[in-house]
């Protein structure tokens, strides 16, 4: 099956969407939509064919990254304290995809969504903040680096991003 990403609304079953960790579940159903219209945060889904059942989900948000606190080189930072970024903030799918090849897939369409941000508005880095060691190693087999002084934080280069997913 195709999956397509869509903005996140209200008439989306999120009901039935279980990734296996209970943090990811839990903000899906209780906090995505409210950071949504608050617009601290953009989430997409996918849904199953025509029925609203959402069975992945990213959510992007604007940040900065600090060179000097996250332990990021100059030269990845192009000389710059504070840098200019987008967070892939949240980003899961549903049990019943793991393994069949569509993180890859969603992580491509998150990074598009971002892409088109980052040529819109500027932004030097992608940042991920791994929920765990499997996620970690899921972020680095797609060219994202762990920096070096906050655990979890992996950063890929908009540069990077272009080259590795062909996007742009």
């Amino acid at each position: 099956m195709t999956y397509f990403s869509t903005g996140l609304r209200a008439d989306h079953d999120l009901s039935r969407f279980d990734c296996g960790k209970d943090v990811l579940n839990k903000w899906l159903q209780t906090k995505a939509l409210a950071a949504d219209t608050g617009m601290t945060s953009r989430t997409y889904v996918w849904t199953d064919g025509d029925a609203l059942v959402v069975k992945a989900y990213y959510a992007i948000a604007p940040t900065m990254v600090d060179r000097t606190e996250d332990g990021i080189s100059n030269r990845m930072a192009a000389g710059m304290r504070s840098v200019p970024a987008f967070l892939l903030a949240k980003f899961a799918l549903d049990k019943s995809l793991h393994g069949q090849g569509y993180g890859s897939d969603l992580l491509v369409d998150a990074i598009s969504k971002i892409m088109g941000a980052a040529q819109a508005s500027g932004g030097r880095l992608i940042v991920v903040d791994a929920i765990d060691d499997e996620a970690s190693a899921f972020y680095q087999k797609h060219d994202f680096i762990p920096v070096g002084n906050t655990p979890g934080r992996l950063v890929m280069k908009m540069s990077t991003a272009f080259s590795a997913f062909g996007i742009g």
